[in-house]
């Protein structure tokens, strides 16, 4: 794709790649003359990335935001647009693309209060790279004032929404998985899942979900790297567990009452479809949270912890429109995993309150591709 003129969409790990894939890909269906370059920071964002690239795109290793790495990388691909995602604003991308009068755009932009305030004390440093942005998208309105206050103009900015949580478009899918099989194989109870979890939460979790009868448990850490570390643990605990990764080459068709430990990339929107409740990580033992709206689109009930930050405000609209059921300990959350899987008319009440609060995001993704489009079309 060298020479050609991409679009260049910048994304560092695995969340910035999904939101990258689903924009692309709602590009190129309205735009499918535009050729897409993606780059990905990390190893399990390329590889989620490269399983399933979007029509029109080449996906790379995103370039070290060094002078000379950047500098080789312009002159080779030359890209007529540089998009950039959520808050991944490098100052030698942002010198380079300027210097060369190529626009910048930063989509699905957001900031928290507490990140607010730590880059607006380095306005004098930073405020010229966040000056040179042409477009940028703020997730909501709250996110507006703190973009202004790191040095973004005010006529640059536009309030689009969350590529992430709009409902009118599916993130496409890294694999075509089908899991019935093998939660089969763990037996026929409710299947209850841990969705990104951290360390801690396996087990909290493992202690919880056991409680609800019958139950078929799922854990999908974050880090899956960490497989060897979470399965020592539950088994220092009296559960046993699998491997997803491993499943093809036991003997035993049958892991009925096991765990199973799904360490492997891009699998996890497939497991999500097949859970009656789920459990989003980082939210108890870890601050911030994961996205719990992979689950929230499918219609399943989430329960989670109290520290949501990263998901501030949809976590406090979520809460008010009951539609999260918010735990603290290892005793709230068996009962909320006993009660949603019990109880079908609450589970499902639950779940639809949470696509609702999902509406307010609705249509972002062609408004980002719309304001990003204009910066590329012939004046």
């Amino acid at each position: 794709m060298e020479g050609t003129h991409p679009i260049y969409v910048h994304a560092a790990s695995v969340g910035e790649a999904n939101i990258a894939r689903k924009l692309i890909a709602r590009w190129s269906s309205l735009h499918p003359e535009e050729r897409f370059l993606l780059g990905i920071g990390t190893s399990t964002g390329f590889d989620l990335a490269k399983q399933s690239p979007p029509a029109n795109t080449e996906v790379i290793y995103a370039p070290l935001d060094l002078s000379p790495v950047v500098k080789s990388f312009f002159a080779s691909f030359q890209p007529k647009l540089v998009v950039l995602i959520e808050h991944e604003v490098w100052p030698n991308m942002v010198h380079y693309a300027c210097e060369q009068g190529i626009p910048i755009g930063l989509a699905n932009a957001r900031l928290s209060v507490r990140s607010g305030k730590r880059l607006e004390r380095l306005r004098p440093f930073a405020g010229r790279m966040y000056d040179r942005l042409s477009w940028v998208g703020a997730q909501s309105p709250e996110d507006c004032p703190r973009l202004e206050a790191i040095g973004i103009r005010p006529e640059s900015l536009e309030v689009s929404g969350s590529v992430k949580f709009d409902p009118a478009f599916d993130t496409p899918s890294a694999c075509s998985l089908k899991p019935t099989e093998l939660l089969d194989s763990l037996g026929e109870g409710p299947i209850l899942m841990a969705l990104s979890t951290h360390p801690g939460e396996e087990i909290l979790f493992a202690n919880a979900a056991s409680q609800v009868q019958g139950a078929r448990l799922v854990i999908i850490p974050r880090h899956m790297e960490r497989r060897n570390e979470i399965q020592d643990e539950l088994k220092g605990a009296g559960f046993e567990t699998v491997l997803r990764s491993t499943i093809d080459l036991v003997d035993s068709s049958s892991f009925r009452g096991m765990i199973m430990v799904v360490d492997t990339t891009g699998e996890m929107p497939a497991f999500t479809k097949e859970a009656q409740v789920v459990f989003v990580g980082k939210t108890i033992l870890a601050k911030g949270g994961q996205n719990p709206c992979e689950a929230i689109s499918a219609k399943v009930p989430v329960v989670a912890g109290p520290w949501f930050g990263n998901f501030e405000p949809l976590a406090t609209q979520l809460r008010s429109n009951e539609g999260l059921w918010t735990v603290e300990d290892e005793q709230t959350m068996a009962k909320a995993l006993q009660e949603l899987s019990d109880d079908q008319e609450k589970a499902q009440k639950q779940a639809a309150n949470a696509l609702s609060t999902l509406e307010a995001h609705r249509g972002a993704t062609d408004r980002t591709v719309e304001a990003l489009a204009k910066l590329v079309e012939p004046e």
